[in-house]
């Protein structure tokens, strides 16, 4: 159902109003009274290069956080772009005086993460002057901001970093489950992508994305994450208009290496089948893995040879097998232009915006199934959704990258050109009144710990007002369609309201789970469900003590570790040792790394490894060489033998009269005689100590010199 105000001698203040630097407060804001008025003139941006504030196409200026809409907005008397946020009881847009950028001549893509309860933004100008608003060639700066729910306020947490030197057609921006940011930007006929390292601060240097064909100056791309049977990825939609005209597609798997993508798919091909008009939404936390774009073709340009009926304006959808089908939004003969669309998951709707007729004019709307796309229904412009008498050259229709449900509504923004002039409006998606809504998502954090972000549920008696009479109990439970089966919700589940809001606290979720939604329920109130959230699996380490030194030859001996989990841990070693089970066996000296795991299962996550290493020195030995047996000059060559505990070779050596050859001697004389065993070593073992033996002089002096003679 459409907002509507009276205009009320609008046309008489408008001149005022500019020059006094736009609407004065949010109390009394002008209504449209005419039937062809539909939504909300908001305030003035004029101020110098200040053209589009709403576009760029594939770029968003709106998100939805902590039961309120928030944009990026142009501030004429700071000359920045600031932080806004949308009282919808009398749908004004209120100054927080936060600044995004304080280069006027830029546009801003911007992202809510609200596990991480952080707002991101990439912010740069284009070179080229068509589309973009500006002929300055402004680097792209990426930001980030904290918000604090007590105040309702953001902070920036460091300087901006450049992710794009120079200007560029446009610049979007993504966030992969790793939790590596991405941007996507076309500059100098190619498609580029950039992502943070080691932090959110810190980023490469772009590249183009490998195997994209140099593209038409005017093309541009977006980028968005989403989640197939595949797993998680982050994929870049961009047009080419050199001949085969075509739309592309490429997607980077999370956690591969970044210049690691998967084979470009060609949406379609067809002459004057791609223009630069693109808008890229994925449904958040669902698996399904259907990605959508709003895509504008450029059948309608002179010398494409296409008739009125041929389409001009397309949705188009990426089904979880990888196959695109699409459905006509608009002919060449409605005139539309600049598409952006909404993804309701309440009701399992597309919303589509257009502007009509080209580039100046009004916003309108249509809206299909997520699952059957169809628009038959809604033949021509559509319906109005931004329009007005007075500012009659509204264009470049924004949102959120967000999806959108009963909780939340949906908001749309555009500015009009000839003013210049911001408007907007709201459209409930949500149940009879009185109902229950939730002011926030739950961030899901891990299995069996509270919410990193925990549930607030308010009563409303009109769209965006709370009913503070209301002060009933307030339950909720997971919807069984959703997340992991058997899964619980942990902690006190029913609250009191207390002047319309019941504040939760504690709560948690038993097991680990995607797509999860919690429905709340009140007596004489519409219930609602949440929108859906993950829960990861729990954390979880591994102690694992210290090993002491060894030597080789040591007895193999036994690991002990353990998980915070309480799941077994298992080892594998690498070095001079092996391991079987638990028990760990020297295989040589050196070193041995025991390296402790645990891979975690539906609850528990994988823990971090952990590594031991410790040396393993060479072991002694000792010669075992018995006495020498009684011998005389003269007698026959003999051999003796020695051991060493090793078990490796004993070597001899001989000094005196006497001669020792491997292990023969031979005597040769009748003096003292010296026989050595000796062991060097090896690379599991010292040197034994060398052991002497003595033929002694007595022995041999003995010998009858008739013998000798």
């Amino acid at each position: 159902m459409h907002n509507r105000r009276i205009l009320f001698l609008w046309s008489i203040f408008a001149g005022l109003l500019l020059a006094l630097g736009g609407w004065p407060g949010p109390a009394s804001p002008p209504v449209i009274n005419a039937a062809a008025d539909v939504g909300y003139p908001d305030f003035s941006y004029q101020y110098t290069g200040v053209v589009t504030p709403t576009g760029e196409k594939p770029q968003s200026k709106l998100w939805y956080n902590d039961g309120r809409w928030w944009a990026s907005m142009f501030n004429r008397t700071s000359h920045t772009h600031r932080i806004y946020w949308l009282n919808l009881a009398n749908q004004t847009w209120n100054d927080t005086a936060v600044d995004l950028d304080t280069r006027a001549q830029t546009k801003a893509d911007v992202l809510w993460d609200n596990a991480a309860q952080k707002l991101y933004v990439v912010s740069g100008g284009g070179s080229d002057p068509s589309g973009s608003g500006t002929t300055v060639a402004y680097d792209a700066w990426f930001m980030r901001y904290s918000y604090n729910p007590q105040t309702h306020s953001y902070s920036r947490d460091f300087n901006p970093v450049v992710v794009r030197t120079g200007g560029g057609e446009t610049v979007v921006l993504a966030k992969d489950t790793t939790g590596m940011l991405w941007v996507t930007f076309t500059q100098g006929n190619q498609v580029y992508v950039n992502h943070s390292t080691t932090a959110d601060n810190t980023w490469a240097t772009p590249f183009v994305i490998p195997g994209a064909r140099t593209l038409d100056p005017d093309d541009i791309s977006s980028i968005v994450a989403y989640r197939d049977k595949n797993g998680s990825s982050v994929g870049v939609l961009w047009s080419n208009h050199v001949s085969p005209a075509s739309m592309y597609f490429a997607a980077h798997k999370d956690g591969d290496p970044p210049a690691t993508w998967q084979p470009i798919e060609s949406i379609y091909s067809e002459q004057c089948a791609a223009d630069d008009h693109i808008d890229l939404k994925a449904v958040q936390a669902d698996p399904s893995g259907a990605i959508f774009a709003a895509v504008k073709t450029s059948f309608g340009d002179n010398g494409c040879g296409h008739a009125n009926t041929d389409p001009l304006l397309r949705l188009v959808v990426r089904r979880p097998d990888n196959t695109w089908e699409w459905a006509t939004f608009g002919t060449i003969a409605d005139a539309h232009t600049r598409p952006v669309l909404l993804l309701d998951t309440t009701n399992r709707r597309v919303y589509m915006f257009a502007t009509a007729p080209t580039s100046c004019g009004a916003i309108y709307m249509k809206s299909t199934s997520m699952d059957t796309l169809d628009f038959s229904g809604q033949p021509g412009l559509g319906e109005p959704f931004i329009q007005s008498n007075t500012y009659t050259c509204v264009n470049n229709a924004t949102t959120t990258k967000q999806t959108v449900d009963a909780n939340t509504g949906l908001v749309v923004m555009a500015s009009d050109e000839n003013t210049p002039w911001y408007l907007h409006n709201y459209r409930d998606l949500g149940g009879a009144f009185p109902r229950l809504v939730f002011q926030n998502t739950p961030a899901g954090g891990q299995a069996g710990s509270p919410f990193t972000t925990q549930p607030i549920v308010v009563a409303q008696d009109s769209a965006g007002h709370t009913n503070s009479a209301f002060n009933g109990l307030v339950t909720l439970s997971i919807d069984p369609s959703s997340g992991t089966a058997g899964a619980a919700l942990v902690g006190t589940v029913s609250v009191q309201a207390v002047a319309g809001i019941a504040t939760f606290s504690g709560l948690a979720i038993s097991k680990a789970g995607v797509s999860y939604r919690l429905s709340a329920s009140a007596s004489g109130q519409t219930g609602v469900e949440s929108a859906m959230f993950d829960v990861d699996r729990t954390s979880q380490t591994i102690s694992f003590g210290s090993l002491p030194s060894r030597q080789y030859g040591d007895p193999s001996f036994t690991l002990s570790a353990s998980a915070s989990s309480g799941l077994p841990v298992s080892f594998s070693a690498t070095g001079n040792c092996a391991v079987s089970g638990a028990t760990l066996a020297i295989t040589g000296a050196g070193s041995c790394a025991v390296r402790a795991s645990q891979a975690g299962n539906a609850n528990y996550g994988p823990a971090p490894d952990v590594i031991q290493s410790f040396s393993i020195g060479k072991a002694n030995q000792a010669i075992s060489f018995a006495p020498l047996p009684h011998k005389h000059f003269g007698d026959p060559p003999f051999t003796i033998s020695a051991v060493a505990s090793s078990g490796l070779a004993v070597s001899f050596s001989a000094t005196g009269d006497c001669t020792v050859v491997g292990n023969l001697v031979t005597i040769t004389g009748k003096n003292l005689c010296a026989i050595r065993a000796s062991q060097a070593g090896s690379v599991n073992y010292n040197p034994a100590p060398d052991v002497t033996e003595y033929l002694n002089d007595k022995t041999l002096v003995n010998i009858p010199i008739a013998s000798a003679g």
